[in-house]
């Protein structure tokens, strides 16, 4: 084999080895989904401030590679957004993601009747891109809880 054809098959045995080890390093809209439905019985069974406090732990149980949980008061305010601490206390009402849609509103009304799915573009802090966000969130008393995941 001539050295460019070397060059290419290992640059394809690396791609095939490695992408799906990246693949996984990356949090599905399952996983957040299931993560959202752990933490609600956490939030249920030890209440508000100390269930933030295992969210915001990266020990605690409820952070899964670029997955993490946060928090919404019911009126839209950010009370916790483990490894964002710059969007505590703002409100996710007003913010936008990378197409001008106010995804906190969506959010919030995903939550709302059971919980459900939240779609949105966000800049994706691995490629640095506006990457497609599916974000599952549910209400718990008067707190909205989410999870998201870059669907590309």
């Amino acid at each position: 084999m001539r050295p460019a054809n070397w060059t290419g098959a290992l640059g394809l045995a690396f791609v095939l080895a490695v992408g799906p080890a990246i693949a996984q390093e990356r949090g599905t809209p399952d996983e957040a989904k299931a993560l959202v439905e752990k933490a609600a019985v956490h939030f249920k069974d030890v209440g508000a401030d100390k269930a933030m406090t295992d969210f915001a732990d990266p020990k605690g149980g409820y952070m899964d590679r670029d997955l993490f949980v946060f928090v919404y008061s019911a009126d839209g305010k950010i009370l916790s957004a483990p490894g964002i601490p710059m969007l505590v206390g703002r409100d996710a009402t007003t913010l936008k993601d990378a197409d001008g849609k106010e995804f906190g509103k969506l959010i919030i009304t995903a939550a709302k009747g059971g919980g459900g799915w939240a779609e949105y573009r966000m800049t994706n802090p691995v490629t640095k891109k506006a990457d497609n966000k599916k974000t599952y969130a549910l209400q718990v008393g008067d707190y909205v809880l989410g999870a998201g995941a870059y669907t590309q």
